[in-house]
């Protein structure tokens, strides 16, 4: 029998393209379910179990999706957000908050964090599966999983697609996890942004013009600029010009593409308000895709404890 350790989740790298096509029939699965009184019965494969959320930095969607998964399956959500009203307030490592909670046996750990955590460290030491929500710049694969399982349900499937990533690639984990999701998957990335916002080396193919990578992509993912992260001014007039999902930029998106963001969105800058309305956003699809992708990482775990 397969340890509870092999539905660690860390990066993708090495993840089989079965195991992802397994979870994606789980996620399909659980979409498909018609209404609340048929998913009664599913609380028993999480029952008696826990889950620890350790969220050491802010998050939404990834936070309250997990959330809600945990809730769909029965599983009981430890929560813990920041520092604020826990020992780390009074000096406590990250590392130590992690062991102590895992000592309490929870089915698993959902950890977000900074790169001051080291997960592949903190795998080697605890017993239980560890699914990164957010780790540092390294990379954010439950996000990418759920880009990926949103382009299957429009197109059917992922390979061949054409993925235009524009915005703040350097610093974005999310585009770490898709550098290693395409490969396994073989959809392949554009990217288009300023010189400062491109990774210092990439084999992906570059656009200098928005319009260009918009007429080559099926998909298009805007990014939310990461001001915090920069040090040179940047000025977001001219970036949303020559950027931003304006709905005049997006004419040159063909009507059969998607428009795709994995949010936090700062409207009037990477997006506009209103292209939230265009009949090809996915942006609240991802949302909700998201429960279902998480959903079903966590029924693998509960599903392996039952064997």
């Amino acid at each position: 029998m397969p340890s509870r350790k092999s539905q660690t989740l860390i990066q993708l790298k090495n993840t089989r393209t079965e195991a992802i096509s397994e979870l994606f029939s789980i996620a399909d699965s659980y979409g498909a379910l018609p209404g609340i009184e048929s998913k009664k019965d599913l609380t028993m494969l999480g029952r008696g179990k826990t889950g620890a959320l350790l969220f050491f930095e802010a998050s939404t969607r990834t936070r309250m999706s997990f959330e809600t998964a945990c809730a769909r399956l029965g599983v009981h959500a430890l929560r813990l957000d920041g520092k604020s009203g826990t020992s780390l307030e009074k000096g406590e490592s990250l590392e130590d908050t992690v062991l102590n909670v895992a000592a309490m046996k929870p089915a698993f750990l959902v950890i977000r964090s900074s790169d001051e955590l080291d997960f592949e460290k903190m795998s080697q030491q605890v017993p239980m599966p560890i699914i990164n929500a957010g780790w540092g710049l390294r990379g954010h694969p439950t996000q990418a999983l759920l880009d990926a399982y949103t382009m299957r349900k429009n197109f059917q499937k992922c390979e061949g697609q054409k993925v235009l990533i524009v915005g703040d690639i350097r610093h974005s984990r999310v585009a770490a996890s898709h550098f290693e999701l395409a490969k396994i998957l073989g959809y392949e990335i554009g990217l288009c942004a300023p010189a400062e916002f491109l990774p210092e080396q990439t084999t992906a193919k570059v656009f200098s013009n928005l319009q260009d990578g918009l007429s080559w992509a099926t998909v298009a993912m805007t990014l939310r600029v990461q001001l915090e992260r920069h040090t040179s001014s940047i000025s977001l007039t001219s970036y949303r010009e020559t950027y931003g999902f304006t709905s005049e930029n997006l004419k040159a998106l063909s009507l059969g593409a998607l428009i795709m963001h994995p949010g936090p969105i700062n409207h009037g800058t990477e997006l506009d308000s209103e292209v939230l309305r265009d009949p090809r956003c996915r942006v609240l699809d991802q949302v909700s895709n998201g429960v279902l992708i998480r959903q079903a990482l966590i029924h693998k775990i509960c599903e392996q404890e039952m064997a």
